[in-house]
């Protein structure tokens, strides 16, 4: 009887190659993980998560609960540049800051920044105790006025105040004055688009 022949299975992990993912410039380019591939251009358009305090070295305040989302634009040898496409607060984190008896007033703003980046920025405010829609709308109209100021800043300016509360601190200031507030938070900002003449770097 003949014998079968048996396939030899290539061993696929044997191709691929791993790349370090290093954070954008202005995050002071941190390795912020690895990831196989057999092909450096399989790697473009990867994302990666991590958190600020794991991107700073820093677990204090909030950074821990503070979520960044990079993606792929360029790998060269074994590095794979990153540029930012999200950030966020994790769910965890908002629901600690929910109470009952209190008004949580959210809003979404679309706005370009003065070098061409669209993005969405998603601010979120907590009173004290719980108060009226007239109130609630004065608070998302301070907040919007704060946010659409900015659009004076560069992009990595205007990360960098929504990122490290300068920007909620301003919010809170303003939104005080119109009802006791127990915590401002920027909960999301996503780019939606980037300036067409870019030049890309590393």
């Amino acid at each position: 009887m003949a014998r079968k022949k048996i396939a030899r299975v290539k061993d696929k992990w044997a191709t691929k190659k791993w790349f370090t993912l290093l954070a954008p410039e202005y995050f002071g380019m941190a390795e912020v993980g690895e990831t196989p591939a057999s092909d450096p251009e399989l790697v473009v358009g990867r994302t990666v998560e991590t958190t600020l305090a794991d991107l700073t070295g820093d677990a204090s305040n909030q950074n821990p609960y503070k979520k960044l989302i990079f993606k792929v634009h360029r790998v060269a040898g074994e590095k794979a540049y990153t540029k930012f496409q999200k950030f966020e607060l994790m769910r965890e984190y908002l629901n600690s800051l929910v109470r009952r008896r209190t008004s949580k007033i959210e809003d979404v703003i679309d706005l370009q920044t003065a070098d061409g980046y669209r993005i969405r920025v998603k601010p979120v405010v907590f009173t004290v105790k719980r108060c009226k829609s007239s109130q609630k709308r004065a608070i998302r109209a301070i907040s919007r006025q704060v946010v659409e100021s900015k659009t004076s800043l560069n992009f990595v300016q205007f990360l960098q105040e929504c990122i490290l509360g300068k920007i909620p601190s301003e919010i809170y200031k303003g939104a005080k004055k119109v009802y006791p507030i127990r915590r401002v938070e920027i909960r999301k900002i996503e780019l939606l688009s980037e300036p067409k003449s870019e030049v890309v770097a590393g």
